[in-house]
């Protein structure tokens, strides 16, 4: 026998260095110049290789390793683990793999065993380890299985790793978007991380009192609650060995909601890797927290001004309503004439707009119609159209002029008395006069101005109907100094004049002519009906649905001369709150 070969063999690895040191002639194997030829072929394979290799060999299975394997035998167990029997070196493990060994040697079929979960206990501690390895049969020179051959590498920390990015993402999962309490915002994390195999404990501290509001696995240890003190008077995150404490801030200034206690597990070293993963799990539920606090406090402000801006919009909306009912009032009762005023404000939930209508004898005693629109819709609008209607009632009903002189007068007086851009409006101002020669022929004349608004519709008394369109002038309240152009039309017995603001026919599908003109077909053949009548089948034809923008019209008619000379009149109003049009025909 050659008694060089084991020294040979060994040569290249420090654990084979350690092995020529250990007196083998006290093992069950003897002095290695004994050894059988295939026991030396092993040996030399193992310490051949730097990838991890332990073998043992014989009834006692004694164990022979080399440098790779080293690493898996923590800080305890070599180089006692050289030349001992694997019984006695993984005796805390030996129930797991003592029937790998058994099956091998007994079988002569190799094991496959793939991240095996193992509780050693190679460093003074029990430990969490996980393995994939093979058990492979050494035959003796006579062909019997004498041994196991054990190719093994340690994937602990590749489980470990995993496990611990797996929990991160479940409690990322879990975690609430919207914040009612501490308790509730934190509960399903906690109980995500209760199941962690990697914490021990997890706590939630009030950050008033100092008393815990959650807890889960083990109690707290003496030192906890003296950390969490100084986490909450420092502000900042403490970590201990194997404790993490989170200082919750609230996100509304530098308050702080709680405090985060997480304890690692016993069951592996606690190093930067350990540490790490619980201050990112604090931090993230911390930062979950934060956020859903901020967010609830943005939330309740939203609401509160939406509430606020919804209440301030309803007393508007109200001021509103009220003043176009104290402005809208009744026509004047006139010789002749029959007058049907509507109003309706848009649908429910609407802005409040700045449509009006007015009618009123001046002093010389014409009767004088006027339909505007304030460009808004608002109570700023509302305002407006309360001046604007006053304007053109004093001006003119004192000055007795043409529609067109009292437009231009009231356009000075919008920049003399500086009433700005919201007094910006279209005003249609129309004016019925009547000399004595034209009160023999039954005839009455039209004249009117229009500022920048819709044009009026006549339907005549033999059924028919036009729209006077026309060249319109500027809107007012846009330059003081414009000259503006009176029109004028006859009318005679039987005939109506309708004046309307936009919203009756202004919609999206539709241009602005054609609905116009859609206004004008619907008013042929209506000469024979009652005004009231008339103007309600005009709202439900061209307003079939919900009621977009205000609506303001006046009609007027003549009654037949043998009517005014009995010295009848009529006079219809309607003025709507909301919803749909009822006007009152006279």
């Amino acid at each position: 026998m050659d008694p060089e070969w084991f020294e040979a063999a060994t040569a290249g690895s420090a654990v084979g260095r350690e092995a020529r040191a250990v007196d083998w002639e006290r093992t069950p194997l003897g002095p290695p110049s004994g050894w059988p030829v295939a026991l030396r072929h092993a040996v030399r394979l193992c310490y051949s290789t730097h990838f991890p290799v332990m073998m043992v060999w014989g009834p006692d299975l004694t164990l022979i390793y080399n440098d790779g394997y080293r690493g898996m035998l923590g800080t305890d167990k070599h180089p006692a683990a050289l030349g001992a029997p694997a019984t006695v070196v993984w005796d805390e493990i030996w129930d797991e793999i003592g029937p790998l060994f058994e099956r091998v040697l007994t079988t002569g079929e190799p094991t496959w065993s793939r991240d095996l979960p193992l509780l050693m206990n190679r460093s003074g501690y029990t430990e969490e380890t996980y393995f994939t390895f093979s058990y492979s049969p050494l035959l003796d020179d006579d062909g019997r299985v004498a041994g196991v051959l054990d190719i093994a590498t340690e994937t602990t920390q590749e489980v470990v790793n995993q496990r611990r990015l797996s929990t991160v993402g479940q409690v990322h999962a879990v975690l609430p978007t919207t914040y009612e309490d501490v308790p509730t915002f934190v509960g399903p994390a906690l109980e995500v991380m209760s199941r962690s195999a990697d914490i021990s404990r997890v706590a939630v501290y009030d950050a008033e009192g100092g008393e815990v509001l959650l807890e889960t696995g083990q109690p707290p240890e003496e030192a906890e609650q003296a950390l969490v003190e100084r986490a909450l008077a420092t502000g900042l995150r403490v970590t201990s060995r194997g404790v993490v404490v989170k200082p919750v801030r609230s996100g509304l200034g530098r308050g702080i909601l709680a405090v985060l206690v997480l304890r690692a597990t016993s069951l592996r070293p606690w190093d930067a890797d350990y540490a790490r993963f619980l201050a990112v799990l604090a931090t993230n539920v911390a930062a979950a927290l934060r956020d859903g606090v901020r967010r609830r406090a943005n939330d309740d402000a939203l609401r509160l001004r939406a509430r606020r801006s919804e209440e301030e919009r309803a007393r508007a909306t109200e001021v509103s309503l009220a003043l176009q009912r104290a402005v809208l009032s009744n026509p004047p009762q006139l010789d002749g004439l029959e007058v049907v005023v509507h109003y309706q404000p848009a649908a429910a939930g609407r802005d409040i707009g700045g449509d009006w209508y007015d009618a009123f004898v001046t002093r010389d005693g014409a009767t004088t119609l006027v339909i505007g629109d304030v460009v808004g819709h608002d109570l700023d609008a509302a305002v407006a159209m309360g001046q604007l209607r006053a304007l053109v009632r004093a001006i003119g009903y004192d000055s007795q002029e043409t529609p067109a002189r009292v437009l231009e007068r009231v356009d000075a007086a919008i920049d003399g008395l500086a009433f700005g851009g919201a007094a910006t409006a279209t005003v249609l101002v129309a004016r019925i006069e009547q000399t004595e020669e034209q009160r023999r022929r039954g005839v009455r004349t039209v004249r009117w101005s229009s500022a920048g608004h819709l044009p009026p519709v006549l339907a005549r008394a033999d059924g028919t109907s036009e729209v006077l369109w026309i060249h319109n002038d500027l809107v007012l309240g846009l330059a003081p100094t414009t000259s503006r152009t009176d029109h004028t039309v006859d009318l005679r017995d039987g005939d109506t004049l309708v004046l309307y603001t936009d919203g009756l026919v202004e919609n999206r599908t539709d241009s602005l002519r054609r609905r116009v003109e859609a206004l004008a077909a619907m008013l042929d053949g209506t000469h024979g009906a009652a005004m009231g009548d008339v103007v309600s089948d005009v709202l439900a034809g061209m307003l079939p649905g919900a009621v977009e923008d205000d609506v303001a019209i006046v009609a007027v008619r003549v009654r037949p001369e043998a009517a005014a000379r009995a010295g009848a009149s009529s006079v219809g109003v309607a003025v709507e709150a909301g919803g749909g049009a009822r006007p009152d025909g006279g």
